[in-house]
This record gives structure tokens, sequence and C-alpha cells, in this order.
């Protein structure tokens, strides 16, 4: 089945490892890609996901051009853009590949909103997948063209959140 973890709410990787710990705790094969997060940044989910047998993790060198300076922004978009391409081909062998039960696409919904990767090929791929795969998509942005495809939609609500108040991600908690 196709999960979908969005909205601007706190939780949808958070959710979507909780997922890949369950199935693995049931002998299921997982493997989460993460996109737009870049190999520096270790989260306590990741550092916690790497101890579990059967579930593997690939991240990538990819940091989102808002963070970069202006005039770098454009240069780092196509870095990201040529970088997701390039990690679609493994999401494909990883769907197709009859080795996983479960594959999570952590931050996709961001790359396909923003026009990180082509949106089309990547619907396609979902529709495509064996039904045996679950497949999890996280991340916040425009759901339209993926929602009726999916079994379960989750949208998490920012209601209230201590960023408001200038306080910054806090170790174990954020991240």
């Amino acid at each position: 089945m196709i999960h979908i973890y969005t909205g601007n709410g706190k939780g949808k990787t958070t959710s979507s490892f909780g997922l890949a710990m369950r199935a693995s705790g049931q002998g299921m094969k997982v493997i989460i890609f993460q996109f737009l997060k870049p190999k520096s940044l270790v989260a306590g989910e990741e550092i916690s996901a790497k101890k579990i047998k059967g579930l593997k993790i690939i991240k990538y060198e990819q940091e989102h051009p808002m963070f970069k300076g202006e005039g770098r922004r454009e240069k780092g978009e196509e870095k990201i853009k040529k970088s997701i391409k390039k990690a679609l081909i493994g999401v494909k062998k990883a769907i197709f590949g009859n080795k996983y039960d479960m594959v999570i696409l952590d931050e996709i919904i961001n790359a396909m909103d923003q026009g990180f990767c082509c949106k089309k090929e990547t619907i396609k791929l979902i529709e495509n997948a064996p039904k045996d795969t679950e497949i999890i998509l996280t991340g916040r942005g425009d759901i339209s063209e993926i929602e009726d495809l999916a079994d379960y939609v989750t949208i998490m609500i920012d209601k209230k959140h201590p960023f408001r108040q200038k306080v910054n991600a806090r170790k174990g908690i954020e991240y």
C-alpha cells in the first residue's frame, strides 16, 4: 500500500521511521531514501535505525538551496536536480528488485513540489510499484496528484511550535 505523511506540522520523518522500526521488528526488509537532507545532518532516528537489522538508510549530499547564500542558490538547485535524478535510479531498483518489503521516500513530496525531480516520472514509479511493497512518501507540498494513489494519507498540522518563540531545533527532539 501507499502511505503519505505530509503537512506543515512536525513528525513526518519520525512517523515514517517509526513504521520502519515496526516493519523491521516483524522481519520485513526496509530501505529509507532521504532527500534534501545532507549527510552531515545526522538525526537521532538515523542513529537508532542504523542499529536495526534489515533496515537500510541512503542519504545524499543534498542541501536545500534555501540554506545557500544569494547567487549560489541557482547552482544548488541544479546540483540537487542531478542528484535526485541519479537517486531515483536507486529507488527504482529498490522498488522493483524484490529485496525490500518497504521503501520510504523521505522528503520526496518536497522534491516533487519544488521541481527538483520529474513529478510525472516519480508518480509513474509509485503507480507501477509491486502490490506487495509498502511505499511511504513524506514531505511538505502539494499532494493533489498523488493523493488518489495513496491508501493512507496523514496530514500533520502545525498548530503550535516553539520555533515561533525563537527556540532552535533541539537535539533528540527535532533531530
